[in-house]
């Protein structure tokens, strides 16, 4: 079996074991991996996160977009992860880009201590509506906490029904459709 092939169906498995973890049972296609990415300035040269990066495919073409970025990937799926860094590797960029295996609670409070710059962006593929109102809440307001002073919050999900659980700590929110997608689902783009 391919690499290709392995991680799909790593992620099949792992949408299906654990779905309130990955929210999917596919990888997010390049249709609406390009709409997360898009805010970020192909020059950037700051901190971007990524929150639930499964087997890293929108790392793969943000890393590709942004060369002179660095980009901190978190994935709290053990199996997800060990594929993540192993494309990782495969593309070269084990170098630049960092996998942290661990939640994004854990990751953010490791980065709101103090003494870290502050990303310019956080980009999540985690499913809010998997988790309870109060966990979806607080990662919302922790990520609010951790972005830079006019960061943006990209966040994807395959339902309007979190949008309400953004707006507690994002104001400024913009939503984009990516009907192309399978399943379709939404973008939201959340400024400080």
């Amino acid at each position: 079996m391919s690499n290709a092939a392995a991680t799909h169906l790593h992620f099949f498995w792992a949408g299906l074991v654990k779905p309130g973890q990955t929210g999917g049972i596919v990888p997010s296609q390049r249709f609406l991996i390009a709409k997360m990415i898009a805010p970020v300035p192909e020059t950037y040269r700051g901190q971007v996160i990524e929150l639930g990066a499964g087997t890293g495919a929108l790392t793969l073409l943000l890393a590709a977009r942004c060369p002179q970025a660095r980009i901190l990937a978190c994935e709290i799926n053990p199996t997800l992860a060990r594929d993540h860094r192993r494309n990782l590797v495969g593309a070269g960029l084990s170098g630049r880009v960092e996998l942290f295996t661990g939640s994004a609670a854990d990751l953010l409070s490791e980065l709101g201590k103090g003494g870290v710059e502050k990303p310019d962006f956080i980009i999540s593929g985690i499913p809010l509506g998997n988790l309870d109102r109060e966990k979806a809440l607080a990662l919302i307001h922790t990520i609010h906490q951790t972005l830079g002073e006019s960061g943006m919050y990209i966040q994807f999900q395959h339902s309007l029904l979190d949008r309400k659980k953004i707006r507690t700590s994002f104001s400024n929110l913009r939503t984009v459709p990516a009907f192309l997608n399978f399943p379709p689902a939404v973008v939201y783009y959340a400024h400080r």
